[in-house]
């Protein structure tokens, strides 16, 4: 089976990171503590957690390693 990904991005106004499908038609808010998978390239993905502290961060693996979101960057997640 093949996965969904998705565009995530940030949306200025709202504060928040959201995700889009169906050609941008329909999208959703992503809130702290939800849990996807991030695309790292190279067909290599990630299961993370985002959170919210001074900026957006997404936090993954056991010893729960902390990445910054960039604003100005598109994601690929499957949620």
């Amino acid at each position: 089976m093949n996965k969904q990904w998705r565009d995530m991005v940030y949306d200025n106004f709202l504060d928040c990171w959201m995700v889009f499908w169906d050609g941008g038609k329909r999208h959703f808010k992503v809130r702290c503590g939800d849990t996807f998978e991030i695309h790292l390239g190279d067909g290599k993905q990630i299961a993370c957690r985002i959170e919210l502290g001074s900026d957006w961060y997404i936090i993954v693996g056991q010893n729960e390693t902390k990445f910054y979101l960039k604003p100005f960057e598109t994601y690929q997640v499957n949620i």
